[in-house]
């Protein structure tokens, strides 16, 4: 998925969530229960997916998972989110 249009809104999503809760967590973690309580809650989404596309995340480089049941973004993550951001940006 190193092609920002492949990125779907809802990976999009976990991404821009992970990077806000991250922000303003001590350990700059997303615990992966506040993830699924957020997007859940948001939209009509299952917990399992939301799991889901946390692991296809991590397994495409763009999670990691620092400590047991959180989640942050990876320099790759990172640089994806700030370029699909800048997308709008002209």
């Amino acid at each position: 998925m190193d092609d920002p249009e492949k990125l779907t809104p809802e990976r999009y999503e976990v991404l821009k969530l992970v990077s806000e809760i991250s922000e303003k967590s001590p350990f700059k973690v997303a615990p992966i229960q506040e993830l699924i309580d957020v997007i859940t809650s948001k939209r009509n989404i299952k917990s399992g997916a939301v799991r889901k596309m946390v692991y296809e995340l991590n397994k495409d480089g763009y999670l990691e998972n620092p400590l047991r049941g959180c989640w942050r973004l990876t320099e790759k993550g990172r640089s994806l989110l700030k370029e699909v951001e800048g997308v709008g940006d002209s």
